[in-house]
């Protein structure tokens, strides 16, 4: 966290609010907010229960702006992060929400050592039935599928595209497009929130605004400090899962948001991925199948 608040009291645009959604822990966090009280306009969220997506959504909730950047605990911004998420959304016709660029960061001797790596590999999808893209995704470069699951294509290295593949660590979003989603409803039975950024994105595109990725100089920048274990990544058994489950449950959410959904996708999309990790994905599907979501 004082790296990720060091970097926002950086910025060259500085943010008009600084909402802050916190778990007590007894870490010393609160006290380490107060310190930086003097530098932004800190408020604090204190979350009493919930999963990271009901954390969000107390964000939304709370939030005065019209536009939300959401930046992680472990994450530090560039310095000009503020100001290319505001020249986005004043670019871009009908934005909901955005997403820029995020590349790894190291803890080293008590310092962020900041790399050009990239933290999620771009992984392009083979379009196959159960992962055409939803009429709403059509022209888009990382959908939701017909089947809940997501997909993507290979998207441009410089500039703006269309995408439903935001990430938590490194988004924004504007307040109208997601104000009133049931975000934490949900995901009230999940352990990992897994895709739930593109489920805000799909509740903005409903409402008619649509969600984009942003490559080269115009991406705003944020440094992820890379841990050994996180909420997506994990061994054994336990963790995929739930890493699983999300998937499997996204037709669900999906469906009760009102998207066209085929069943008949989502089965054969459930086949097909458990033919990897089949124990523990097969016991996920079986769960989602008898709870839902």
């Amino acid at each position: 966290m004082p790296y990720s608040l060091a970097s926002i009291a950086n910025q060259t645009r500085k943010p008009d609010e600084v909402l802050i959604v916190l778990k007590p822990s007894g870490d010393g966090s609160e006290e380490l907010i107060k310190k930086f009280s003097s530098q932004l306009p800190v408020r604090l969220i204190l979350q009493e229960e919930g999963n990271c997506a009901y954390a969000y959504q107390l964000a939304i909730d709370n939030a005065n702006g019209d536009l939300i950047l959401f930046i992680d605990d472990d994450a530090v911004a560039e310095e000009r992060w503020v100001e290319k998420y505001m020249r986005l959304f004043n670019t871009l016709p009908r934005a909901g929400g955005i997403s820029g660029i995020t590349l790894k960061a190291y803890l080293k001797d008590g310092g962020i050592v900041k790399s050009q790596e990239e933290f999620h590999e771009m992984v392009t999808t083979r379009l196959t039935f159960y992962r055409e893209p939803l009429p709403e995704y059509s022209d888009y470069i990382g959908w939701i599928s017909k089947s809940g699951y997501m997909g993507m294509k290979k998207p441009p290295n410089e500039g703006v595209f269309k995408s439903a593949l935001l990430e938590g660590v490194n988004m924004a979003f504007y307040r109208d497009a997601v104000v009133g989603s049931p975000l934490a409803q949900l995901y009230r039975k999940s352990r990992k929130c897994f895709w739930f950024e593109s489920l805000l994105a799909y509740y903005a595109r409903k409402k008619g605004f649509d969600t984009y990725g942003v490559r080269g100089l115009q991406a705003p920048i944020v440094w992820h400090i890379v841990h050994t274990h996180s909420q997506t990544r994990g061994r054994g058994f336990k963790h995929e899962f739930w890493i699983h489950y999300d998937r499997a449950a996204n037709y669900w959410r999906l469906k009760r948001l009102g998207a066209d959904v085929s069943l008949i996708a989502y089965l054969l999309a459930c086949f097909a991925t458990s033919r990897k990790k089949t124990i523990p994905r097969l016991f996920a599907n079986l769960y989602t199948w008898v709870v839902r979501i």
